[in-house]
């Protein structure tokens, strides 16, 4: 790679190689090539790449890892810049009596993870790509994951950010404590907002003790119905799990052949649970899930040391991977979510619709929060299959709304799912969305053609 210097010394490229790698994310979304590919090191260092930017008219792309599922970071005007903000990887504090850690957006997910474990903390969220994903990425796209269902998602854990705007400008938004009532807080508007606003050099993130004990059951369903209801039933007993994952069998016998983990293949459905806490609470809810999947006639297994458990979310972190795997098919992925008392509803439907489009529809995900990932798999080559897997797609949609749900838990809009927005919002929500753009980027260089 041939790096350039047009800006002050900071790295950047212009060589085809650089520009096809970082004109994909890892949606099924395809764009155009940009010009430029620049890699800041700090804060100043992106007021100078955007000031230089906008003065050469390009658009501006915020990107972390680029493991996004929406085509958040793909560009779509071949003139622009892509800001990749992954060198940018310093845990700036970590803070044992405040609880909070300030991080660079490049900052690894899992990395950060391991380097709390350190000091005794623990940073919930936890995306499937969290060995890959970047905290930066993490807080524009508001992402969760498994143990989202207890501890809530990225935006329960971002206290402040630095953001830098399109004309420069540097805001600090936020702080170091929990509670904050000063007005309207701005920096709510940045989670979640897709680079569109602007971007993100700096986090304060609230960070937890580490739990005294972990374990993780296992219970396996001859029926997809039974599975859905034991989820509201656990949760309504009193108990909130850490995790609560759901598997269907079209995932089990994927990670089998790709893995062979012992994974139960001759049923229905998984469900993944994990508890944490003080021991004799945990192990007593652990007691009290056993009995209620009983009921249902689903079958526990208890994994109670670290190998095991690791074993299990290896199987569970696994799926996406196998699905991209498969030499015949491609994936049209969607993440969605219902109310908890509409998932059995919604298992069923998606069955329905897979089998009377003779298209397979492999669905696992966050059921303790009703967030369902939905992988359509269509024959690859095969545009009038695609076609149709795209028409699915709209009524998974329309039957998620009509149920009160929602067409994004954590993937965000990006370009994917823009042409369904009029599904979820009203024209006046769209309306005022654009008018907050409009106000922190008045000229539409940041990220433009993303959500709406």
């Amino acid at each position: 790679m041939k790096d350039l210097t047009l800006i002050e010394g900071i790295e950047i490229s212009d060589e085809k190689e650089d520009l096809i790698c970082y004109s994909y994310d890892a949606s099924y979304a395809k764009g155009s090539l940009p010009e430029l590919i620049a890699w800041p090191k700090s804060t100043e260092e992106i007021v100078k790449i955007v000031k230089w930017a906008t003065n050469k008219g390009l658009k501006i792309l915020p990107r972390g890892a680029g493991t996004g599922m929406a085509g958040g970071v793909i560009p779509i005007n071949s003139k622009s810049i892509i800001i990749s903000l992954e060198k940018m990887r310093e845990v700036l504090e970590i803070n044992q009596k405040n609880f909070t850690s300030i991080v660079e957006p490049g900052v690894i997910n899992g990395e950060l993870q391991k380097e709390l474990m350190i000091h005794e903390l623990f940073y919930p969220p936890d995306p499937a790509s969290l060995d890959y994903c970047t905290i930066g990425g993490n807080v524009a796209t508001n992402a969760g994951g498994p143990r989202a269902v207890k501890y809530g998602v990225t935006r329960n854990y971002c206290l402040g950010c630095e953001v830098v705007l399109s004309n420069g400008a540097v805001l600090t938004l936020g702080g170091k404590t929990l509670k904050r009532v000063t007005g309207y807080e701005l920096k709510e508007l940045f989670i979640g907002s897709e680079g569109t606003l602007g971007i993100i050099s700096k986090v304060i993130l609230r960070v937890l003790p580490q739990p005294e004990e972990v374990i993780t059951l296992l219970i396996s369903f001859d029926s997809i119905d039974s599975a859905g209801e034991a989820v509201p039933k656990i949760i309504g007993s009193g108990i909130v799990p850490r995790t609560l994952e759901f598997l269907d069998s079209s995932c089990l016998s994927l990670i089998e052949k790709n893995y062979e983990l012992g994974l139960p293949t001759q049923v229905e459905a998984l469900l993944l649970v994990e508890l944490d806490g003080e021991i004799t609470s945990i192990k007593r809810d652990g007691e009290k899930i056993v009995n209620i999947a009983r009921k249902l006639k689903g079958e526990t297994q208890i994994a109670t040391d670290y190998y095991a458990r690791e074993n299990l979310w290896k199987a569970r972190r696994s799926i996406s991977p196998c699905i991209l795997k498969m030499q015949d098919k491609e994936k049209i992925n969607i993440d969605i979510v219902v109310p908890l008392d509409s998932l059995s509803k919604t298992f069923i439907k998606l069955n329905q619709l897979s089998n009377e489009s003779n298209i397979p529809i492999i669905s696992f995900g966050h059921a303790g929060d009703g967030n369902i990932h939905v992988n359509i798999l269509v024959e690859k080559g095969n545009e009038e299959e695609k076609t149709r897997g795209f028409e699915l797609v709209k009524k998974i949609f329309e039957f998620v709304v009509s149920l009160g749900g929602a067409i994004s838990g954590e993937h965000g809009i990006g370009i994917t799912k823009k042409p369904y927005i009029n599904i979820q919002l009203e024209k006046k929500q769209i309306e005022l969305m654009q008018a907050i753009k409009r106000i922190f980027d008045p000229k539409g260089f940041m990220n433009p053609g993303k959500i709406f």
